[in-house]
């Protein structure tokens, strides 16, 4: 398995973090007690299945003092562009690139849940590194609520409670998932997809999403209220580059779970996996093995999939055992954690990803199939009533105590792991044998190696970009968030950032970059109502020019403070792409 590089997972934002007994060791709720706390979406019902904060952890305690990042001041250019670093502001755009996405929050009366908002943008010269309103496209609400809405006249969509993205690249839409039961698609200003919807029946009581490397599977976690079973629904996606007229994706209208950039413009629903000893599953995190960001054209040079067309089996062969047969995943596994139960699930999708592998790049007669596709269970892609044989298989269930967070390695192969957070600052690292390989997965290859220990109340686990054995832990507890570097042997801490303007830190998100090169992390702040972005490396503006900027008002700095964007409302959920 090739390393995987990823953004943070977003299922890791909310209902991994559903907590009734903040006392460690205290008594189990009730089944009624939990459906009465999954059910409530108001500002304080989010605020307490968040779980303990600052003020839990440090009552009765002096005032602690805690430092202020230098944050630079900001400039104004034509037409209120709000910049940071760099300038002067130049006629000429140059090299461009700007990331965008989603931030979903409990809102004030009159407000829409989620609003579109630019991470960072560089242009003309000016590197904006505050979370800003888009200039253009659309900020409060996400342009594609009108959208979400009409297509649900006869049911209320409810508060958000998750979001994820496509890991592996960028990942042009995102799905949310709504109370209401519904997930809804959304993207960038430039890449919308077909904003679709897919609503779920009443009995599921959707907890948390995950999206694979290349946005091929959604895994969505969910009690049934009829069953009292825990449940993971898998998900297809399907692009369409032609219709949307985006370059970078394929242009075949047929394309659902193949490797992709994202732009959505259908989903169907292929079944559920049944979680024993399981019954309110919290978090998912699903990956896939493939991280080859490259896509190879027909002269050799990085390429976009448009230039293949999937009804040539030439072009096929290409993606089976020619220049890009690494670009998507051979195999993938999800775990699952339910913070009640006090468990994990390891799950390995492999049939998932060689089924895909099958229909559409092996033969003529299976390509042919794909053409069949529908909503019908016997339509590709098939349902697993259907056809079971590509059903995800649980391969293991073990104890974890009150897990708050899960993410899976970015390192391949047999250096694969997962990473499960605790409410009490342990994080543990897990190894996964046969799940990140071609190889037959066994339970006995799962097995817990060590821990580091983070802030407590770990709330969000989240991937920094471009380190393929570093994540990020968010600690609500201690208003801290720990880098940890993991190996084959363990893990350590090797840098904490506390600042003054976090109050109350509860996710995070690793910023996509174009034409720049930097490390940003944008951080949801669920008391103080704003998100912030915090720079910790140098910044180069790599194809323009090549200047350089240290942090900090002499360069020196471990971290600045981008800027601060307040909210009618408190942020919980972040999931942004670089706009294509």
């Amino acid at each position: 398995m090739k390393n995987i590089l990823s953004r943070p997972v977003s299922t890791l934002a909310l209902f991994a973090l559903l907590s009734l007994a903040h006392v460690a060791g205290g008594a189990a709720p009730d089944r009624a007690s939990i459906l009465r706390e999954l059910r409530d979406v108001s500002r304080e019902g989010l605020n307490r299945r968040l779980g303990p904060g600052y003020a839990f952890y440090h009552a009765g305690q002096p005032d602690e003092k805690f430092p202020e990042v230098w944050m630079p001041p900001p400039h104004e250019g034509p037409g209120g562009r709000i910049w940071q670093i760099g300038g002067p502001w130049t006629q000429d755009a140059g090299d461009f690139s700007s990331t965008q996405g989603q931030v979903l929050y409990a809102p004030d009366p009159g407000f829409f849940p989620v609003d579109r908002v630019t991470i960072i943008e560089w242009s003309n010269g000016c590197f904006a590194e505050a979370p800003l309103p888009p200039w253009h496209g659309g900020f409060r609400p996400e342009p594609a609520s009108v959208k979400w809405l009409h297509s649900t006249p006869n049911r209320e969509l409810g508060q958000p409670i998750a979001m994820a993205r496509g890991m592996g690249y960028w990942a042009n839409n995102g799905l949310a998932v709504f109370s209401g039961g519904l997930v809804a698609a959304a993207g960038t200003v430039t890449a919308r997809g077909l904003e679709t919807v897919l609503p779920f029946p009443p009995h599921k009581l959707l907890t948390g999403i995950s999206i694979m490397n290349k946005s091929e599977f959604a895994l969505v976690t969910l009690h049934d209220t009829e069953t009292h079973q825990g449940q993971v629904a898998v998900l297809s996606m399907r692009v369409d580059g032609k219709r949307t007229g985006l370059v970078h994706e394929w242009q075949d209208d047929h394309a659902w779970s193949l490797p992709n950039v994202g732009l959505v413009c259908g989903i169907k629903l292929l079944g559920y996996l049944d979680l024993p000893g399981i019954e309110f599953p919290t978090a998912v995190c699903a990956v896939g093995n493939d991280l080859n960001n490259r896509m190879s054209g027909r002269d050799g040079n990085a390429g976009v999939l448009r230039e293949y067309d999937l009804a040539v089996q030439a072009d096929r062969d290409v993606f089976l055992k020619g220049n890009n047969s690494a670009y998507g995943s051979t195999a993938g596994f999800a775990v699952v954690i339910g913070k009640y139960e006090n468990r994990a699930a390891f799950i390995d999708l492999q049939p998932l990803i060689q089924k895909v592998r099958e229909m559409y790049f092996t033969t003529e007669e299976n390509y042919r199939k794909t053409r069949d596709s529908g909503s019908e269970p016997r339509q590709w892609p098939y349902t697993f009533e259907a056809d079971p044989s590509w059903r995800p298989v649980l391969v293991k269930v073990v104890e974890t105590p009150r897990p708050t967070a899960v993410i899976a390695s970015l390192a391949g192969g047999e250096k694969a792991r997962a990473l499960i957070a605790a409410e009490d600052g342990t994080v543990s690292l897990y190894t996964v044998g046969g799940l990140a390989t071609t190889n037959s997965a066994s339970p006995e290859a799962i097995v817990r190696t060590g821990e580091v220990r983070v802030g407590r109340n770990p709330v969000c686990l989240a991937y920094q970009k471009f380190a393929s054995d570093t994540v990020i832990a968010v600690s609500r507890g201690d208003r801290e968030l720990a880098w940890i570097r993991y190996g084959e042997t363990g893990a350590e801490v090797i840098r904490r950032l506390r600042d003054a303007r976090l109050r109350d830190p509860v996710f995070a998100e690793s910023a996509d970059t174009h034409g720049i090169e930097t490390s940003l992390l944008t951080v949801a702040d669920f008391k103080g109502r704003k998100i912030l972005n915090y720079r910790f490396s140098t910044l180069v503006f790599a194809t323009q020019g090549g200047a350089k900027f240290g942090m900090g008002p002499d360069g020196k700095d471990e971290f600045e403070c981008g800027g601060v964007l307040e909210f009618p409302g408190s942020p919980f959920c972040i999931s942004a792409t670089n706009v294509n």
